[in-house]
């Protein structure tokens, strides 16, 4: 952790002595969301291995910029790609992620640790013009993996996620151990959790989004077909018992 900031008791994921990153933390949200329609057999595919329904055929590609993130105010604010997909799971109507990109190291462990998310680092661009016009870009270890550039347009149609006006709430994933003598999975649970988060209207635009192959990132292969653009903004967004909804549901090895 940087900065003047005082961690909760026993909310730091190593020995109160050696605090690598706190559960908790805070910042706004500026979010360019590309709505796109993927083959629903080849996000089925990356969903084998868990016990999530998939909604539907829509896969929301999420360039998400973070000023302000306590977890990196070394830095000024946190980057995220989260490539997202609506799925349900007994009661919950939520959310996973099957590709996250992240730009802080402490980011990209708390979430995997805790969490299950899928991040992986990555370096970014996020430049914001008067206009309102937006260009992103994710690298990952020098390898050009998304590029997006943003035209607002009122006449341009609004896509989300789900046709319905409730969207789906909070992120659900599968976290997993692997065992250290075996090449199989020593502990494995499903954890859902729901952040405090109050977007602004979305903005309606025109984007162009190019994605580049890469063997360990195969971004390209879900041949995304783009449906629309639109940008928002949270003012609230953050993590931590005192505000968020979090649990684990089920364990599912052992």
């Amino acid at each position: 952790m940087f900065g003047k900031y005082q961690m909760h008791p026993g909310s730091g994921v190593n020995p109160p002595y050696s605090p690598a990153y706190p559960v908790e933390w805070e910042c706004a949200l500026r979010t360019l969301e590309v709505m796109t329609r993927v083959d629903p057999a080849k996000t089925r595919a990356l969903l084998a291995d868990t016990p999530f329904d998939l909604v539907n055929d829509r896969v929301a590609f999420r360039f998400m910029a973070s000023p302000g993130h306590t977890l990196s105010l070394h830095q000024g604010r946190m980057f995220d790609l989260m490539v997202t997909v609506a799925v349900r799971y007994e009661d919950l109507f939520t959310q996973t992620h099957i590709y996250m990109y992240c730009s802080d190291p402490m980011g990209i462990a708390a979430g995997r640790e805790l969490f299950g998310y899928t991040k992986k680092d990555c370096t970014f661009r996020f430049d914001e013009a008067e206009t309102g016009a937006i260009e992103s870009a994710v690298i990952r270890r020098g390898v050009p993996l998304a590029e997006v550039s943003f035209t607002p347009d009122p006449q341009a149609p609004i896509v989300r996620l789900v046709d319905d006006g409730e969207q789906p709430g909070g992120e659900i994933h599968v976290r997993r151990l692997p065992h250290p003598e075996r090449l199989e999975t020593a502990y494995a649970d499903v954890v859902y959790r729901r952040t405090p988060i109050a977007y602004s209207a979305p903005v309606a635009g025109r984007a162009v989004m190019n994605l580049h192959e890469s063997v360990f990132d195969p971004l390209t292969e879900l041949e995304p077909e783009v449906l629309s653009a639109q940008f928002m903004v949270s003012d609230v967004y953050g993590g931590g018992f005192a505000v968020e909804d979090r649990r684990l549901l089920k364990r599912l090895i052992p």
